[in-house]
């Protein structure tokens, strides 16, 4: 007994004795790892945390803390790995919502929103239901590019791109953690750089920009001129290349305001006079005419993180920061905020988006923040989406972004708005033969008047979600107006545009039937039924339309207008003599069309006959093709027309909504030729 005590004793001293060193060493490991995560040295803390998990792979602080400094290093696969396990062994109730916003991230929705619903449940329901939403919406949005799309730039690197912003003369300042340049100290550290925009649109290979001013050691970036580049604003930051740009980060931030002497260089350098010891304050944007700066900050009085904030010049000084609000700002964070002059552009982490950080755009009405909106899969990213610039007058912008398939750990994208490809092919709506340098006018899509080529062609890029109209004008013909309405992106489309000659063609108008007042850009096609030639115009403003018809055809009419039945019916010209033969046509609101009955008729025959379109007056029955002048004098009660059947010519009025209408029609008509008589 007493041998077997014995023997027992001393297998359990052994193992004492290789427990203890396990256990120093596992100790030994944290303390380091924990004073390395501590200051945001995230990738010697990851590194740390693996030695320890090699003597207590069950840990859960070090499973946790790995997880999370992949997550703030963009290793999301890692970070996902880790929580994991993480969760498994009673973790801190941070790690279910660190964990779905990963999952979120890799894009994978669905795991995603059982978390955020877990955190929901058992540690606060505010903050988990608002993301497991975020999750629904997300699914929905992801089809949606907002009219933009994110082509990568040539200027980025395996380091950290970001901060991008535009310089007078066709230039953008950002800021890159490259190591190249002329006062490389030895230590990776991002500093502000230029690059010309090229004729390709592309970013030219930059150059360190040389300000003159001497930061004391601090990274400086990013940067913002005014527009005439008399002054600048820029951020003090303490960015760690490959460490994403996160609150929870660690990232500490001021700004500093100087002006700027003709030679480029920085003077009379100053604090941002709202600066705080405790708080941060930095990414500041002036407004286009330079008498406001627009900057993040986590100051006490805030919504929740950071918040979006503005100050406005004040003589030699400036206002005491406003917050923008609820509609802006969140309970969590918002950064990076562009105003160009009407809209704000800022990221988010807390307003619903794909992923981490996305980019909205926010309106104001009466100077107060109302409504902000998504900017879609053509900028935003399941990753971080931030820094977002764009310039309307040059169609050219720029967001950051760490989404996979990069060149780095923060690359700048280039932004442009999605466009349809469109060529207009101008021709003699007669005979088909091009018409050389026609007009075409886009004023009412806010642009000029340009010249078609010699070949009738002329080729344009048409963004997503135009609406407007252009007109084609050429000498000797009477103008067309094209409506433009692009709904889809990226689509290459040819569009006909037949031109009447005015000395062949007959002026027309088409108006409302209930109200009687002009219908702009209705379509009128005629088709003559021997040869098939398609003459089509668009009606102006006033209704008013002139298509160009051969004499001695019969042409099969198709007008159609947005919110209007469509109407068909067929036209004998005769001799082309009666120039008032189109007369006025009326259409009746609502949708659909109005098929021609038996191929021809657009409506029922008498005013006692009902049919899907309405109802119509018969006024004549004769065996050759009417002369529609003789009945001019109706035109005040509605369009008439002629329909070929059964080897004669029915000339009838119409059309109307309702019998009522069509007998009183017919009442008047009937007068109107006692009166003749």
């Amino acid at each position: 007994m007493i041998r077997r005590l014995a023997l027992r004793g001393l297998i359990l001293g052994l193992l004492l004795s290789l427990t203890l060193p396990l256990l120093a060493q596992f100790r030994s490991r944290m303390r380091t790892a924990n004073k390395q995560y501590d200051i945001h040295a995230y990738n010697q803390a990851a590194d740390t945390y693996l030695e320890a998990l090699q003597y207590r792979p069950d840990d859960e602080m070090a499973l946790r803390r790995l997880a999370d400094s992949y997550r703030k290093l963009g290793q999301f696969q890692e970070a996902n790995r880790y929580y994991e396990q993480a969760i498994k062994n009673n973790p801190d109730p941070s790690t279910y919502l660190e964990h779905a916003h990963v999952l979120k991230t890799l894009g994978r929705y669905d795991e995603a929103k059982e978390w955020y619903m877990y955190y929901a449940r058992e540690v606060n329901a505010e903050v988990g239901n608002h993301f497991a939403q975020g999750i629904e919406f997300a699914k929905r949005q992801l089809a949606t590019t907002a009219g933009y799309v994110a082509t990568p730039e040539t200027v980025n690197t395996p380091a950290s791109e970001f901060g991008p912003s535009f310089v007078p003369g066709d230039q953008v300042v950002f800021n890159s953690g490259r190591i190249e340049g002329s006062d490389f100290n030895g230590q990776a550290s991002n500093r502000p750089f230029v690059s010309a925009i090229g004729d390709n649109g592309y970013l030219a290979i930059p150059y360190q920009l040389q300000t003159g001013y001497t930061s004391d050691g601090a990274q400086i970036g990013p940067v913002n001129y005014t527009a005439d580049g008399g002054q600048v604003v820029f951020t003090r930051n303490n960015f760690i290349d490959g460490t994403r740009l996160l609150p929870d980060a660690g990232i500490a931030v001021s700004l500093m305001l100087a002006d700027v002497n003709p030679s480029g260089q920085w003077v009379n350098v100053r604090p941002f006079p709202y600066n705080g010891s405790s708080f941060n304050t930095g990414f500041g944007m002036f407004s286009p005419n330079g008498q406001a700066i627009y900057f993040a900050s986590d100051r006490p009085e805030g919504f929740g993180g950071f918040d979006i904030y503005v100050s406005y010049r004040a003589g030699n000084s400036w206002s005491t920061p406003e917050n923008l609000g609820p509609v802006v700002n969140t309970q969590g964070n918002e950064l990076t905020p562009y105003f160009d002059g009407e809209d704000l552009y800022f990221s988010s982490d807390w307003h619903h988006g794909f992923g981490a950080f996305d980019v909205f755009r926010a309106e104001q009405n009466n100077g107060r923040w109302t409504e902000f909106f998504h900017l879609g899969s053509g900028v935003n990213s399941q990753f971080d989406d931030f820094g977002f610039v764009f310039n309307a007058d040059r169609g050219i912008g720029y967001v950051v972004s760490n989404r996979t398939g990069g060149t780095g750990a923060e690359d700048i994208y280039r932004i442009e708005r999605a466009a349809n490809n469109i060529t207009l092919l101008i021709t003699n709506a007669v005979d088909g033969s091009p018409v050389p340098n026609a007009i075409v006018d886009f004023v009412d899509c806010g642009d000029q008047a340009y010249q078609a080529g010699n070949d009738g062609r002329y080729s344009f890029q048409a963004v997503d979600g135009l609406n407007c109209s252009l007109v084609v004008r050429a000498e000797g013909y009477a103008s067309a107006t094209l409506p433009l309405n692009t709904t889809s992106a990226n689509m290459q489309q040819q569009i006909p545009v037949g031109l009447n000659p005015l000395n062949g063609a007959y002026p027309g108008k088409v108006v409302d039937y209930t109200t009687r007042l002009p219908i702009a850009g209705a379509i009128v096609q005629a088709t003559a039924q021997n040869t098939g030639t398609v003459a089509q115009a668009v009606t102006d403003v006033n209704g008013d339309y002139m298509l160009a018809l051969t004499p001695y055809m019969t042409y099969r009419f198709d007008v159609s207008a947005p919110r209007y039945q469509g109407l068909r019916f067929d036209l004998p010209v005769e001799d082309g003599a009666n120039r008032n033969l189109l007369g006025i046509i009326s259409l009746i609101a609502g949708t659909g069309s109005v098929p021609a009955g038996g191929g021809t008729t657009p409506t029922s025959p008498s005013p006692t006959g009902t049919g899907a379109a309405g109802f119509s007056v018969q006024l004549a029955s004769l065996s050759q093709q009417p002369n529609l002048g003789n009945y001019s004098s109706l035109g005040g009660l509605g369009n008439v027309y002629t329909v070929a059947q059964g080897g004669s010519y029915k000339v009838r009025l119409g059309v109307f909504a309702t019998r009522a209408e069509a007998e009183r029609a017919a009442r008047e008509a009937a007068e109107e030729e006692t009166l003749l008589r």
